[in-house]
């Protein structure tokens, strides 16, 4: 599978040299693209399979912040159909139409073959002969790959579609117990191909990829579980049903964040009688180093869910020092250094109980959840401009937003009385998208890190 994935990071001419480039700035209106249906040629692949395979790549070219999918009305499907090949294109009907980008697809003898046209400038790339397996849920993230290919050869950047999140599913213990079990789950970016991760039978909240060597996928995450009694911090590794302990502090320990540099942890600890921020050092071969130290702290006051800059020199985290929560900000003090000097820097001021802060990969966002008219809606603070933008709205209370690599998009959980949800946006496109069903709550999205370009 790695070797073929690798096949296809880059989408390669077939007509033309030139580079598809479009360059949209932020809350632009995404470029309408029109995907054909599948085209059989003998696949030796069922309807209902090829069905399946066409709603990722569609679902994928809808939600990458940059492209929409145009519907299949009839007039498509016509102009389409009069095109003989995958390779022909009849550019100023297809631009007459109100099309951006063609995107055609076939499969022959269980080979996926994708040809992207731009109406604008008349290129043509493609891939041809990917192989396919006919089992959806391995197929499923060999369109994703094909899908970031197609952004990449557009916009010049990777898209985020093949990457996964982490998050809990809360159920019962069984059909007539009254107790609650809190598992770690994962999944493709779009909810897809979801398995579970630990088995404790307790309660795990607030999980967290451990950031792979270059070139690698994740494989090693943090969570926190209750399996003592009081919250530790654990870790354990995707595919394998043992765990292991890394906090042996007294007290709870929770929340924890790692470092984009990953030397250090950042997590909550009420060792000291109050929950106030800590930081430890911590190697992804060896885990936490040395001792806990301290660098933040506020009498008869709560700290929670500390975030890292970009740069690891920062930290965001909520506080009630000041009567309700909010979020604020602080560079990470020295070893040694007097907390009663620390003045954290105010970042939240439009509305009250601000919870969840998450620092985006490019430094420039801290996203957030706030009560807004009485519902936790999600919000975006600009780092440059010190100004706050709400970016959701409507019923349900969204919580733990989560940044993908790009920087665009986020996840987040929104509840109501019954459920929990995962939902998907992004900041050209900010209308959510369910991407969870089925039984449990699912809360405390966390979206996996790359080391590879974005």
């Amino acid at each position: 599978m790695s070797k073929l994935l690798a096949l296809i990071l880059l989408f390669v001419p077939l007509f033309a040299d030139d580079e598809i480039v479009v360059h949209l700035s932020s809350e632009e209106k995404c470029a309408p693209l029109y995907l054909t249906p599948i085209e059989d040629i003998r696949s030796g692949f069922d309807t209902q399979y090829l069905q399946a395979l066409e709603k990722v790549l569609s679902f994928d070219l809808d939600h990458n912040g940059r492209t929409g999918v145009i519907p299949h009305t009839k007039k498509y499907k016509e102009q389409a159909k009069q095109e003989s090949g995958l390779h022909v294109f009849e550019r100023e009907k297809w631009r007459a139409l109100g099309c951006d980008f063609v995107v055609k697809t076939a499969i022959s003898n269980k080979k996926f073959t994708t040809t992207l046209f731009s109406v604008q400038t008349g290129t043509i790339k493609g891939i041809d002969g990917v192989q396919l397996s006919g089992n959806i849920q391995q197929d499923r993230r060999i369109i994703h790959s094909i899908a970031d290919s197609m952004h990449e050869a557009l916009f010049g950047k990777r898209g985020v579609c093949d990457t996964r999140i982490l998050y809990t599913v809360r159920t019962r213990a069984g059909a007539s117990s009254s107790d609650w079990v809190t598992e770690v789950w994962e999944s493709d970016y779009d909810g897809g191909g979801a398995r579970q991760i630990t088995r404790h039978g307790g309660l795990c909240v607030t999980p967290t990829y451990i950031p792979a060597p270059v070139g690698e996928r994740c494989h090693n995450l943090l969570y926190v579980c209750y399996q003592v009694g009081q919250p530790k911090i654990y870790t354990t590794t995707a595919g394998k049903s043992e765990s292991t302990r890394l906090t042996f502090m007294r007290g709870n320990q929770l929340m924890p964040a790692l470092s984009p540099l990953h030397n250090q942890i950042a997590f909550i600890s009420d060792i000291t009688g109050n929950p106030d921020l800590f930081v430890q050092d911590f190697s992804l071969n060896d885990g936490l180093l040395g001792k806990p130290r301290q660098v933040f702290c506020a009498p008869q006051a709560a700290q929670g869910t500390p975030t890292y800059s970009p740069d690891g020199q920062k930290l965001a985290f909520v506080s009630n020092k000041d009567g309700t929560p909010r979020i604020y900000q602080l560079k990470i003090p020295k070893a040694g250094a007097s907390l009663k000097e620390i003045k954290p820097q105010l970042i939240s001021k439009k509305n009250r109980n601000n919870t969840c802060p998450a620092w985006s990969p490019d430094g420039t966002k801290i996203a957030y959840s706030a009560t807004t008219a009485g519902v936790r809606q999600v919000w975006v603070y600009d780092v440059a401009t010190a100004t706050e933008s709400q970016l959701t709205d409507g019923y349900g209370h969204k919580e733990n937003p989560t940044w993908a690599p790009d920087s665009l998009h986020l996840m987040f959980n929104s509840s109501t009385e019954t459920t929990s949800e995962l939902f998907l946006i992004n900041l050209n496109q900010k209308k959510g998208v369910k991407i969870t069903n089925g039984p449990g709550e699912k809360r405390f999205p966390a979206w996996e890190p790359t080391t590879r370009k974005i």
